[in-house]
């Protein structure tokens, strides 16, 4: 196998993040082999390893990078001058929707594949993501607290109530494709009503 420079490291690994981006939006997950990704990087089967467990933590890492997605999200609703409850509705109504427009979210959201890509991660990869994510969320919340779009009280339990609103697209087959928007906007609007009203 061959030895790498930290310089010859650091663009492989921005080569296989960048063509993995490209070859996993345009054929899928399951479509896009580990020969794929590296015959488009120049490199052996056998380097990929190196790098990335599975084509499965290629494909996480490449989703959790996706910074521009969160904070376009966050970032676009601190600026934003609207009454808290439209301002909530409006967050998550968005959050949907860019799950909904990125292919690779897609691709996870579909039915039973967030659970065979989970399941082949290594459990602290999904830990430190998952604390990331946690951090970023509950400074949201506090944001919004202090500006008092939100009562105060728990950041941490309001932003597990963003992270279950968004896991329910993963049982958006299930409740069936003309049913699930309705469903979804009487549950965000119960969410903002309640979040935000005061006493």
């Amino acid at each position: 196998m061959a030895k790498f420079t930290e310089r010859e490291k650091e663009q492989i690994r921005q080569c296989l993040l960048t063509k993995g981006k490209e070859l996993f939006t345009q054929y899928g997950l399951t479509k896009t082999s580990i020969d794929d990704l590296v015959q488009a990087c120049g490199i052996a089967k056998g380097s990929f390893y190196k790098f990335f467990s599975s084509k499965e933590e290629l494909f996480y890492i490449i989703l959790q990078n996706q910074e521009e997605i969160t904070n376009q999200l966050i970032g676009g609703h601190l600026r934003e001058n609207l009454p808290p409850k439209e301002l909530i509705s409006s967050f998550l109504h968005t959050a949907f929707k860019l799950a909904d427009e990125n292919p690779l979210l897609q691709q996870f959201f579909q039915e039973g594949e967030s659970e065979r890509i989970l399941r082949k991660l290594p459990k602290r990869l999904i830990k430190d993501f998952a604390q990331d994510h946690t951090k970023k969320g509950i400074a949201f919340v506090q944001a919004l607290i202090q500006r008092g779009v939100l009562r105060k009280q728990d950041p941490e339990v309001i932003n597990a109530v963003f992270h279950a609103i968004m896991l329910l697209r993963l049982h958006k087959e299930e409740l069936g494709k003309d049913l699930f928007p309705r469903v979804m906007n009487l549950i965000i609007d119960y969410i903002a009503e309640g979040l935000t009203k005061t006493d």
